[in-house]
């Protein structure tokens, strides 16, 4: 081995569909010599532990993350359960990767954050989108000033409306399970990573709630966000599209205005096109038997991707690969820090205030006032 690399002992917090990618991948990457399972449930860490030949699983966070063969975390548990396996790794000095959000609460986001940088720790987050050609390519075109100074963004992303009830029903909280914090952080991240240097100073936003009103939450929320140099970026997003809907999950168009030119996304995988008699299911979860029928589908449209060919492929796996690069070579790699996550999570959460509040905020906001939604 290069006296640059570094074997890598790796645990895996939550054993459901992403933490069970990263695993499989984990397993098949020559730099993990150690690798360590985690779920609530048993079935699930003892089933995955089995499927990738894990050294050991177990049923506690801290038990796993205690172990001496481990050096780094992958945190992929839901939503809400982020915050207590992320700093118990912070305490035991493991690098992280951790899904998106880093909490759901702003105040554990903060104490998560201080404590990541205090220990020194390496922590990114789970933002797929910026390992998709497209968008490193649009990146790559802005740094070398193509367009010129950026001086506007429009972005609109569209979900299936089964993920809205997937992340509802597994959730503690409603009011922070919205369309902008669970999901609209994709395009979020993606566009101020374009918008790189830029600092937000102000918002105006309204949602709807016709549909997931009920429970607590919105369908669809717009905003408008202004940066310290004049920038405006509009961003419009929902989760309310039918089930039938032929997007499984992720569509985005992003049109980028410079002082010398112009950029446009079409990212709504109308590209490839599946008609069919045989039923296709519909969206993320094809095989559940609630699910209505449809007979149309967008492929490749879960944008971190898919199995074939008895494979995972697509961007999830280029983004884990590279932090296995990352921490075994040392690799400069795109990944959304910890800290970069913890702004997309305020400003996630200020827009949804100034949509409660039908007022434009003056960013930032006090850490307490995103405790409270009006």
């Amino acid at each position: 081995m290069n006296k640059t690399q570094k074997e890598i002992g790796l645990a895996v917090v939550g054993c459901g569909p992403i933490g069970r990618v990263r695993a499989e991948l984990a397993r098949d990457y020559p730099g993990v010599g150690w690798l360590g399972v985690c779920d609530i449930r048993e079935d699930l860490a003892k089933g995955l532990a089995a499927d990738t030949g894990a050294d050991f699983h177990t049923t506690d966070s801290a038990e796993l993350l205690s172990r001496p063969e481990i050096n780094a975390v992958i945190v992929a548990t839901q939503e809400s359960a982020h915050f207590q396996p992320v700093m118990q790794a912070v305490e035991q000095g493991h690098n992280l990767f951790i899904e998106k959000p880093l909490a759901v609460d702003a105040r554990e986001s903060a104490e998560a954050v201080a404590a990541i940088e205090a220990a020194g720790v390496d922590a990114v987050m789970g933002y797929t989108q910026r390992f998709r050609r497209r968008f490193l390519t649009v990146k790559e075109r802005l740094k070398q000033a193509q367009i010129g100074d950026v001086t506007a963004v429009s972005a609109r992303a569209l979900l299936n409306r089964q993920i809205a009830e997937m992340c509802l029903a597994r959730a503690n909280r409603h009011d922070t399970t919205t369309p902008v914090v669970i999901s609209g952080t994709h395009v979020l991240d993606m566009c101020l990573w374009l918008l790189e240097g830029r600092s937000p100073v102000s918002v105006y936003a309204q949602s709807t709630d016709r549909i997931f009103g009920a429970a607590g939450s919105k369908d669809s929320t717009f905003a408008i966000v202004t940066f310290d140099d004049g920038t405006m970026l509009s961003l419009n997003h929902s989760w309310a599209a039918p089930t039938v809907w032929p997007g499984g999950v992720y569509g985005m168009q992003i049109g980028i205005v410079g002082d010398r030119g112009v950029i446009d996304i079409e990212d709504m995988h109308r590209d490839l096109v599946l008609a069919s008699e045989v039923p296709q299911g519909a969206g993320y979860k094809k095989d559940a038997p609630e699910a209505p029928v449809r007979h149309v589908d967008f492929l490749n449209s879960i944008p971190f991707g898919e199995y074939a060919v008895g494979q995972f492929w697509g961007p999830l796996r280029e983004e884990t690969n590279a932090w296995f690069q990352r921490l075994h070579t040392g690799l400069d790699t795109p990944h959304t820090s910890a800290r970069e996550g913890h702004e997309n999570l305020l400003l996630c959460m200020a827009i949804d205030i100034a949509a409660a509040r039908g007022e434009r905020l003056d960013l930032p906001l006090a850490l307490e006032q995103y405790a409270r939604t009006n």
